[in-house]
């Protein structure tokens, strides 16, 4: 018997959490031993998918934008479930990304590099029919003559959010005069990224972004057989004017509502996709005086009860998140003392078993902990909260309340 069977074999036989969904003879593939786990939902992907592409209409592309690990939900697995929901395009931040969802989506759906690509590698792109944004004239200028072949790019605008992108008229029509002159390169979109399109209390710098991009279109020579785009999720949501062009580009729409206090202004009922859950995995009682957690800053002041929970700031839960409640029995309760790199602790109401599940996002009976609410405690977005998530924390992905994958990088090997 090999160690890991070996190990896999006693760690079984202490009945702990062991799920393999699989007939592979390595019984740790699908499976995790920590009881600490974050659950994806594919039929709310499935089904916000499915409402966004209705809510753009037919003519309009749906680009699902996996980059940051499928903003923590996992990348491959929320491109395969977008494009079988009715996604026709793929966005990611690197080349990195795009080879990584390449090795597992068909060639027919074309993958959009949002950032940076060197321009010593627009060839390797364009090997596996992914499409590099162009940034700048001096970016072209490289691309073109070290690819010596013709390769696709989008070309950015920056309209006011001051990152990647060409920013005066002149650059652009520099731009197009190259393109017209060299075969090579081949421009079959456009694009621009707003800085501010979910503030529906201010949208003057939004409405000043939109009207610059349209200047800037208005020197694009043949537009009809470009790919023309802006819309992120708030421009798609929340803005009247629906800029949705030929596509919309998506990602913080797809895992659910953007943002949980907007949610009364959604033309659609998103579903939250990702919970996040452990267990209390020792109670205890303190008498009144004991100190809990790194440097004693929670001091016990009466007979108390608290809970530990196989969590910490390894896994993405920082420091930031200690002011934050968790869910015990479908009960608020919070976190006490620092927050460990592996483990921390919450104050209980109670004794509870060990073993009582534990959900930091997510439901419990009538009450729900939403990721807006920890992002907003630690000044981020809830994004910031998904990505923050480690490779750590195995993701398991249901469909219609089954288990279809579970995916483990600690057992990668």
């Amino acid at each position: 018997m090999s160690n890991m069977a070996y190990r896999a074999s006693i760690l079984t036989s202490r009945n702990l959490n062991l799920y393999n969904t699989t007939k592979e003879k390595n019984p740790t593939t699908n499976a995790y031993f920590r009881p600490t786990w974050i659950d994806i939902n594919l039929s709310a992907i499935h089904s916000n998918v499915r409402l966004l592409k209705e809510y753009i209409g037919e003519k309009v592309h749906l680009m699902a934008v996996v980059k940051g690990n499928g903003y923590g939900h996992g990348m491959l697995e929320i491109a395969e479930a977008s494009i079988s929901a009715g996604a026709t395009w793929l966005g990611v931040a690197s080349l990195d990304e795009a080879l990584a969802v390449r090795s597992k989506i068909s060639y027919d759906i074309p993958i959009l590099v949002l950032g940076y690509v060197a321009p010593q590698y627009v060839t390797l792109a364009r090997q596996f029919r992914i499409i590099v944004t162009g940034i700048s004239l001096e970016w072209l200028q490289e691309a073109a003559r070290i690819a010596q072949q013709p390769f696709d790019f989008h070309l950015k605008i920056d309209t006011g959010l001051n990152r990647l992108g060409l920013t005066t008229i002149d650059e652009v029509q520099a731009i197009m005069k190259m393109v017209s002159l060299n075969p090579n390169l081949n421009c079959i979109g456009v694009f621009t990224h707003f800085a501010a399109s979910s503030d529906i209390q201010n949208t003057s710098y939004f409405r000043q972004q939109l009207a610059s991009f349209h200047t800037f279109l208005n020197v694009i020579p043949d537009r009809t057989n470009k790919i023309i785009h802006c819309a992120n999720s708030g421009a798609t949501l929340y803005q009247p004017e629906k800029p949705f062009f030929d596509m919309v580009r998506l990602g913080n729409a797809l895992m659910g509502p953007p943002n949980e206090t907007l949610k009364y202004l959604l033309p659609m009922q998103l579903q939250n996709a990702l919970s996040l859950h452990s267990i209390l995995d020792l109670v205890k009682q303190l008498n009144p005086g004991a100190k809990v957690g790194y440097a004693g800053e929670y001091t016990a002041t009466q007979h108390q009860w608290i809970g530990t929970i196989p969590m910490g700031y390894a896994d993405g839960w920082h420091q930031q998140f200690r002011a934050t409640n968790v869910l015990v029995d479908g009960k608020r309760v919070p976190i006490i003392g620092r927050i460990s790199m592996d483990q921390l602790m919450v104050a209980l109401p109670r004794k509870y078993p060990t073993g009582t599940r534990v959900t930091f996002i997510g439901q419990q009976d009538n009450e729900t902990i939403f990721a807006d609410e920890i992002a907003q405690e630690a000044n981020q977005s809830r994004l910031e909260v998904f990505t923050s998530l480690s490779s750590r924390l195995p993701r398991i992905y249901r469909e219609n309340g089954s288990i279809v994958r579970i995916t483990n990088t600690m057992l990668n090997f």
